[in-house]
């Protein structure tokens, strides 16, 4: 199945989140400052969020369900009330709206100026407390703002870091790397991956802290209010950490195969709009639209097993809250009735219980982001952990070359078993023209391999100047070899930026001394913008001739010293094949140049020819020497020569 093509091992969970978190930690590190101050405003904006139903108990403790030091004076047949200690009043109303006063025994009614000048103090403090309300409102609006832009902040910066070390990685690992990993794969980790992370830094770290301290705060403030009330609620919390604990472990599983599968879904992708022509041109389309179908079922399976975690553990919560409330409520009417609570601690205690479960919910769907990211942060990590290509960074640079390369008892597998080069030895001399020919698979493209250090060889050794070319800085090293490939890749650009490579160190005027040099100036001048013609992903606006003229350009301007070109003529038409090999011709006056090639009439001019058949090296010599052996070589012009392939 199409799936199993592009699949990753789904692992299980083996990676410690401490040991992810602190590997993430040496990202944060340099925006702890910022996380400071977003602490801090959550500190703040925590506290701010626990006064509200402080505020409602005293509001309807001390001034609307108010008790008043009272005593009553008659005279005559009328009353007085007397602010006193020695009396303790409480104001009702009955059914026809006329309020009076009580102390239990006797009741007074009293006149609507009695009763103002009774609630004028009532009526104060709830003045006092509505601006105090306002306040905490606008300060909470400043915190909050302050704090999720310093998160924010923190979050994208950090997560910028980790996308450019990823990027840097990835062009540090060695090509047998991205021969077993598909180029949609490492696009999920390079971008879906490291999103998940900035959704962690800037939501999930400073909003889980706060939910803890909202947590610990509001507890402390129920214990106080009422213990009783307090411990029955507080009670609840070890089911809630069970649920939790259950949730962590599948929740972890689920979120795997989610991030696995949506990479499988992006290498997919990647492969298939790359290669949309094939497709097309060989009626493909019903087959590949059915294999994209299993490929996107999986992923759909993956995201319901995590949405089944989820669904169940919502509910959950919500099933507690609601519990929680009614205990709570059955407990505390029974407390006032009995005259031990009062009737403005239970809605505060009702209000804290709301604002409790909040928290535990938050929790619940942060744990839920907590999961994606270390999910992707294990992915991430698990790339950054793949070793790099050395570069023996002791060694200085490389200034130039004479161009001798030596081969002796070379061998190689790209897999380091089956072997595609056996035992090979040659030797180039400076400025010698060099031709390597034989039948598909025997081994030619890989000499350019290994030749520019991309893979590393089992034995043998590969020595350019006399030196072994792992003791150079291939970095340095490669920036003297230019390699011209069948296939050239050419960036989204102007053509003047991809010859010269995005180096705006080089002037445009050597660029086009350079596509003068090997006869790409006349096309290029055809164009609509000139050098200035912006062409799309791999030149696909462009002939395949005409890329190999860009691609030889490249290589002067870069003033490489040895030149390997891989079936550079190929697949063009016999107008720029002419035009490709009078620049070669002038080309290997100055330099080195070693060519791989099928159509040997291009290659009849070469100082040596070598033919490699089945990874060996069997025959070697110029053309006509080639040909009175009557050997491997002798066949294979005589084979293009009556399929019309040699004029």
């Amino acid at each position: 199945m199409a799936e199993n093509v592009y699949s990753e091992i789904e692992e299980k969970l083996k990676v410690e989140d401490w040991r992810v978190v602190f590997r993430l930690w040496k990202y944060t590190k340099p925006y702890v400052p910022i996380l400071i101050l977003a602490l801090v405003l959550i500190a703040a904006s925590t506290a701010l969020d626990l006064l509200p139903p402080l505020l409602m108990r005293k509001a309807i403790d001390d001034y609307m369900d108010n008790q008043y030091s009272l005593v009553v004076v008659e005279e005559g047949d009328s009353y007085s009330f007397v602010q006193s200690e020695e009396g303790t009043f409480y104001l009702q109303q009955d059914e026809s709206g006329m309020y009076s006063v009580t102390d239990g025994t006797t009741t007074y009614p009293i006149t609507e100026k009695q009763l103002t000048e009774l609630r004028v103090e009532d009526l104060n403090g709830i003045g006092q407390i509505a601006i105090f309300m306002s306040l905490i409102l606008f300060s909470l609006f400043f915190v909050n703002y302050g704090q999720v832009y310093a998160t924010s902040y923190m979050g994208q910066k950090i997560t910028h870091g980790i996308r450019v070390d990823l990027f840097r990685h990835l062009i540090r690992v060695p090509m047998r790397f991205f021969d077993t990993n598909p180029s949609g794969r490492l696009a999920t980790r390079v971008a879906n991956d490291t999103e998940n992370l900035a959704e962690f830094f800037t939501s999930v770290i400073t909003s889980m802290v706060k939910d803890v301290l909202l947590l610990g705060g509001i507890i402390i403030i129920m214990l106080n209010l009422s213990t009783y009330l307090g411990l029955i609620t507080v009670a609840i919390l070890p089911v809630i950490a069970g649920a939790i604990f259950v949730f962590r472990y599948f929740d972890r599983v689920a979120y795997r195969k989610v991030r696995t599968r949506l990479a499988i879904i992006n290498a997919f992708l990647a492969e298939h709009i790359s290669g949309m022509s094939i497709t097309q041109l060989f009626n493909q389309e019903e087959r590949k639209k059915k294999e994209f179908d299993t490929v996107n079922k999986s992923h759909f399976k993956s995201l319901m097993e995590q949405l089944w975690v989820f669904a169940i553990f919502r509910p959950l919560l919500d099933l507690l809250y609601y519990v929680t409330i009614a205990i709570v409520i059955w407990f505390g009417v029974k407390s006032i009735i009995g005259n031990t609570l009062a009737f403005g601690v239970l809605v505060a205690f009702i209000s804290y219980i709301d604002m409790f479960f909040r928290p535990l919910q938050d929790i619940a769907e942060k744990y839920d982001i907590v999961q994606n990211a270390m999910a992707s942060a294990e992915k991430i990590f698990k790339l950054m952990d793949e070793e790099e290509e050395k570069y023996n960074s002791n060694e200085s640079g490389v200034k130039s070359l004479e161009g001798t390369v030596e081969f002796e008892n070379v061998t190689f597998a790209y897999d380091g078993e089956h072997k595609v080069l056996k035992d090979i030895s040659f030797s180039v001399r400076p400025k010698e023209k060099i031709a390597f020919v034989g039948e598909t698979g025997a081994g030619k493209t890989s000499i350019i391999s290994i030749l520019t250090g991309l893979y590393k060889i089992q034995s043998g050794k590969i020595k350019i100047d006399g030196r072994n070319i792992y003791d150079y800085n291939l970095q340095s090293f490669r920036k003297k070899v230019g390699v011209v490939l069948q296939d050239v890749f050419l960036f989204s650009g102007s053509i003047l930026d991809n010859i010269r490579l995005f180096d705006k160190t080089i002037s445009r005027e050597k660029v086009i001394e350079a596509a003068k040099y090997v006869y790409a100036h006349h096309f290029i001048e055809r164009l609509q913008d000139k050098y200035d013609t912006v062409i799309l992903e791999r030149g696909g606006t462009l002939s395949a001739g005409e890329r190999q003229l860009i691609a030889l350009a490249r290589a002067v301007v870069f003033n490489a010293d040895i030149l390997v070109l891989d079936e550079a003529t190929a697949n063009v038409d016999t107008e720029t094949e002419a035009l490709i090999q009078r620049a070669m011709e002038r080309i290997s006056k100055e330099k080195t140049m070693i060519t791989i090639a099928h159509r040997l009439s291009t290659i009849r001019n070469a100082d040596r020819i070598m033919v490699i058949h089945k990874g060996m090296l069997v025959e070697s010599g110029t053309h006509e020497e080639l040909l009175s052996k009557g050997g491997i070589y002798s066949d294979l012009y005589r084979l293009q020569y009556e399929l019309g392939d040699i004029a």
